[in-house]
Formats: C-alpha cells, sequence, structure tokens
C-alpha cells in the first residue's frame, strides 16, 4: 500500500502521450516502409521509361530483332527490382492491398512492356504463367 502512496500522480498530458506513443511508432514503421517501396517503384519506373524509349524504335521502321535486343538487356535491371519489391512486401504480411496502390501502375506497366514486346517477337499475347515466368517474380 505504501508503494502506491509513493508513486506521483501521472499528469493527463503524459498519460495521453503513452497511449499514442505505440501509434506513433507504428505509423513511423508504415511511413518507413511506405517509402522504401516507392523507391523501388521509381526505380522501375525508370526502367520501363528506358524500355518504352527502344520500344518507340520498332515505329521507325528499324529491324524488330534489333529494338527487342536493346529492350531485354533492361530486362534482368527490372527483374532484379521487382525481386526487391517483393521481398519489402513479404516484410508486410496480410498488408498487400495498403500498399498496394504504391506500385501497382508501374508493374501493370512493366506486363504492358513485356506483351508488347512479346507480340513483336511472336504475333501472339502474353500469358499470364508467361508474365510470370519473364519476371520471375514467383520463383
Amino acid at each position: 500500500m505504501a508503494d502506491l502512496e509513493a508513486k506521483p500522480p501521472l499528469s493527463p498530458s503524459s498519460t495521453l502521450e503513452k497511449q499514442f506513443e505505440d501509434f506513433r511508432h507504428h505509423l513511423e514503421e508504415s511511413e518507413s516502409l511506405r517509402e522504401r517501396i516507392r523507391a523501388v517503384a521509381r526505380e522501375i519506373e525508370s526502367v520501363t521509361r528506358l524500355i518504352y524509349s527502344c520500344l518507340l524504335l520498332v515505329h521507325q521502321s528499324r529491324p524488330i530483332p534489333e529494338v527487342l535486343d536493346k529492350a531485354k538487356a533492361q530486362i534482368s535491371k527490372l527483374k532484379e527490382l521487382l525481386h526487391r519489391l517483393a521481398g519489402i512486401l513479404r516484410e508486410c504480411p496480410g498488408q498487400y492491398y495498403r500498399y498496394h496502390g504504391d506500385w501497382r501502375s508501374e508493374t501493370q506497366t512493366v506486363v504492358s512492356l513485356l506483351g508488347f514486346m512479346h507480340w513483336l517477337e511472336t504475333g501472339s499475347l502474353l500469358m499470364h504463367t508467361q508474365a510470370e515466368e519473364k519476371t520471375r517474380v514467383y520463383a
């Protein structure tokens, strides 16, 4: 009983601060994760712009194999970035859709470019399994 009397009462502001300390920590972690995702997404966007600029040469009557070779040279960088993004997303299981908006458009662009490259190469549409093979995200 003497121990209870020895403690000074907490001020209302310190009580309130303690209540939100965990919440603030959670927000800081979330923002840090979001920034890491955005950084990789910016790098993916940069590589897709290079691929896109290479593929634009097809409209200038350049030989298709030459155009595809230039674009394919960027695919290894793209794979590395997609693996980095997948690794970051594995750190937050169950939060896929929370951060999905930060990288969705970049991955859509990647698949569109891969689909166009596949069409130039084969004359057929890219299937989902073929996109997985080309990016090796699930490997």
